[in-house]
């Protein structure tokens, strides 16, 4: 049965379907349904986030206005950004946000406050494990970063983890055989 064929009035026990009063009751919830139906048939669109095109996605971020949406990026990393979007606007400025939003970009968000580093106050250094946050990606790392974190804060590094035997390059190359944590360039500090 769908819900814009239902019809109350058969639904009614027989000893309410003489009744004018019971009959108009029945056509006033038809006649609602009837027209709440279409809008109901979207909350779907929840349900079918795995399944959508690539275009419906861009839509439904724009119609989120998620302010960190990137049109080029991949079609998980968008699904992952739509999830999130909620939490993320319930906490722009906050560690959460970025540490969401660095996530769906890079697999891996953690955010480490100037405490615990012993930097500047309101100052902070962002980990991930996916070195194109500082390479290829770099401008999309900061320009997207700039849209979620407090605005007085100020980043002042990036660190990435590297796992396993890794080769990276870092003006010369060098060969990482354990889990380390290696600065691959970028600084706020001039």
């Amino acid at each position: 049965m769908r819900l814009s064929d239902l019809e109350m009035r058969r639904l009614l026990p027989s000893w309410m379907q003489a009744d004018e009063a019971d009959i108009a009751l029945a056509q006033g919830v038809d006649d609602s349904i009837t027209r709440a139906a279409p809008q109901l048939a979207s909350l779907t669109i929840w349900d079918a986030l795995d399944v959508l095109p690539e275009s419906a996605l861009d839509e439904l971020a724009w119609a989120l206005d998620i302010q960190w949406w990137e049109d080029g990026a991949s079609i998980a990393t968008k699904r992952d950004l739509i999830r999130n979007s909620d939490l993320v606007h319930m906490r722009l400025g906050t560690v959460a946000a970025v540490e969401s939003v660095v996530a769906s970009y890079f697999g891996t968000g953690k955010v480490r406050e100037w405490t615990e580093y012993g930097g500047l106050p309101h100052h902070f250094k962002v980990y991930t494990t996916d070195p194109s946050a500082v390479a290829e990606n770099l401008d999309l790392f900061l320009t997207m970063l700039e849209k979620v974190k407090r605005k007085s804060s100020v980043l002042d590094g990036i660190e990435i983890g590297l796992m396993g035997s890794q080769v990276a390059h870092v003006g010369i190359s060098t060969r990482i055989t354990s889990a380390d944590t290696i600065d691959l360039g970028y600084s706020n500090h001039k």
